[in-house]
């Protein structure tokens, strides 16, 4: 006998990314102790858990003092430049007066005054929330246009006002962390911003960036690829890593834990989902999910488990392609709700709530 219940398939949990983990956190804290800026690059397919990687790293790192702050690139924002680079610097300023009492604020306004200096009042137009900092009265929410950053500052100019500013709130004692998510949508001025942050001769800044991007949309040509190769030559300590799918044996404990049986009991069916996944962990829980909904995965009463059938799995006409059983899946969506998703598409992969 079965029910139509569904198990609790785990989606939030980390399975075999204990050393990368480690390697995130452990270079955030060289960047903590010495005062001296470092990149990690995180590269792997879609659906790896590259994302999830980093965001799992974000609790320890706060709780040792860090102020994070990340953004998500996308296909909508290469068509405005300095867009997304800008929008995190001026997300930073709104975290500094949230972290800082108004004694250490009023010593921050004094040291932003002394080092940028003349290049402060065009600052606060390319940064709105950083008038918020200095008490000024509202600023525009949207973010600055190109033309108006042209207007304002050169690209030398921008690059060597954000120097100031990164120099004035990040030390030791609060190191800036900086995660951009898919840099394979980055635009060259963004990556070239966070360069001259990360370059800083004067290495008065304590900056930790991390950015990931997809590696089956990068060719060797990509700006991503410059990036990284100029970091290195600058002598910014820069580690880059590689995620691949999980291992058999992680797919078997997200199996495990998702329908609350040993491992020993699952490892037939985690042996299946591996061989059909290759452990990508986007493509195992959309797997896990379709097995559901098509009741090969049912609750047996009589043996108070859930129970599957290993050869009617191997029979199912069921998708190896990640993106087509997506596809599939938004399509059982009702019409309205495809209509709205693809109107939403259109904001990126942010949008606010008054849009909505």
């Amino acid at each position: 006998m079965s029910c139509t219940v569904t198990p609790d398939i785990v989606k939030n949990k980390l399975y075999g990314r204990g050393k990368e983990k480690t390697t995130i956190i452990d270079a955030f804290c060289r960047v903590a102790s010495s005062g001296e800026s470092e990149a990690i690059i995180i590269r792997g397919w879609s659906g790896c858990g590259k994302s999830s990687l980093v965001a799992n790293t974000f609790v320890p790192i706060r709780v040792a003092g860090g102020c994070i702050v990340s953004r998500k690139f996308d296909e909508v924002s290469t068509m405005s430049p300095f867009s997304v680079a800008i929008s995190i610097f001026d997300k930073l300023c709104v975290l500094v007066k949230e972290r800082n009492s108004n004694d250490e604020i009023s010593d921050i306004q004094e040291k932003l005054v002394r080092v940028i200096g003349t290049n402060l009042p065009k600052l606060f137009h390319i940064l709105p929330n950083l008038r918020e900092l200095f008490n000024t009265g509202a600023a525009p929410s949207n973010l600055i246009q190109q033309q108006q950053v042209d207007s304002g500052l050169n690209f030398k100019g921008l690059c060597f006002a954000m120097q100031g500013f990164m120099r004035v709130i990040s030390s030791k004692s609060s190191p800036v962390m900086f995660f951009l998510d898919d840099l394979q949508w980055a635009d060259k001025l963004s990556l070239g911003l966070i360069h001259a942050v990360l370059s800083d001769i004067k290495k008065m800044s304590t900056v930790f960036f991390v950015g990931t991007y997809r590696s089956n949309e990068v060719q060797q040509d990509h700006v991503i690829c410059r990036f990284t190769d100029s970091l290195e030559s600058f002598g910014v300590g820069i580690t880059q890593m590689r995620l691949d799918g999980m291992v058999e044996e992680d797919v078997n404990a997200l199996i495990s834990d998702s329908l609350c049986v040993f491992p020993r009991i699952c490892r037939p069916l985690s042996s299946l989902v591996y061989h059909r996944t290759r452990g990508n962990p986007l493509f195992t829980i959309e797997f896990l999910e379709t097995l559901v909904k098509h009741d090969l995965i049912q609750y047996s009463f009589r043996e108070r488990r859930w129970v599957w059938d290993e050869d009617k799995i191997k029979e199912e006409e069921i998708s190896s392609n990640v993106l087509h059983l997506l596809t599939t899946k938004m399509g059982t969506l009702p019409a309205r709700r495809q209509e709205a998703l693809k109107v939403a598409s259109c904001f990126g992969s942010q949008m606010s709530k008054l849009a909505v």
